[in-house]
């Protein structure tokens, strides 16, 4: 459970990040909004669809593979971005 908290909260920041107007990986967002929408969203235009992508990619490399637990790291990971957000528009 903890590396769900922590790969979750490390992904929403870094999406978020990369989706401000200004900042460090400003050149990474232009690049990325270049892409079709399908590729831009897992790549860091949306917090939720980049969770995903590192859950999965860290479940499929770390553990070993059963459908129920990766539906489970993947889906818990994406709740917990979501609160994540709340809590960063809250702090804005």
């Amino acid at each position: 459970m903890v590396e769900i908290i922590k790969i979750s909260l490390t992904a929403f920041m870094l999406s978020a990040i990369i989706q401000k107007d200004q900042g460090l990986l400003l050149w990474y967002k232009n690049i990325i909004n270049k892409l079709p929408w399908y590729l831009c969203k897992p790549l860091g235009g949306c917090y939720q669809c980049f969770t995903g992508q590192a859950m999965l990619w860290y479940f499929l490399l770390t553990k070993p593979f059963d459908l129920v637990e990766l539906g489970f790291f993947i889906s818990a990971g994406i709740l917990l971005s979501m609160i994540w957000h709340k809590i960063y528009c809250l702090l804005k």
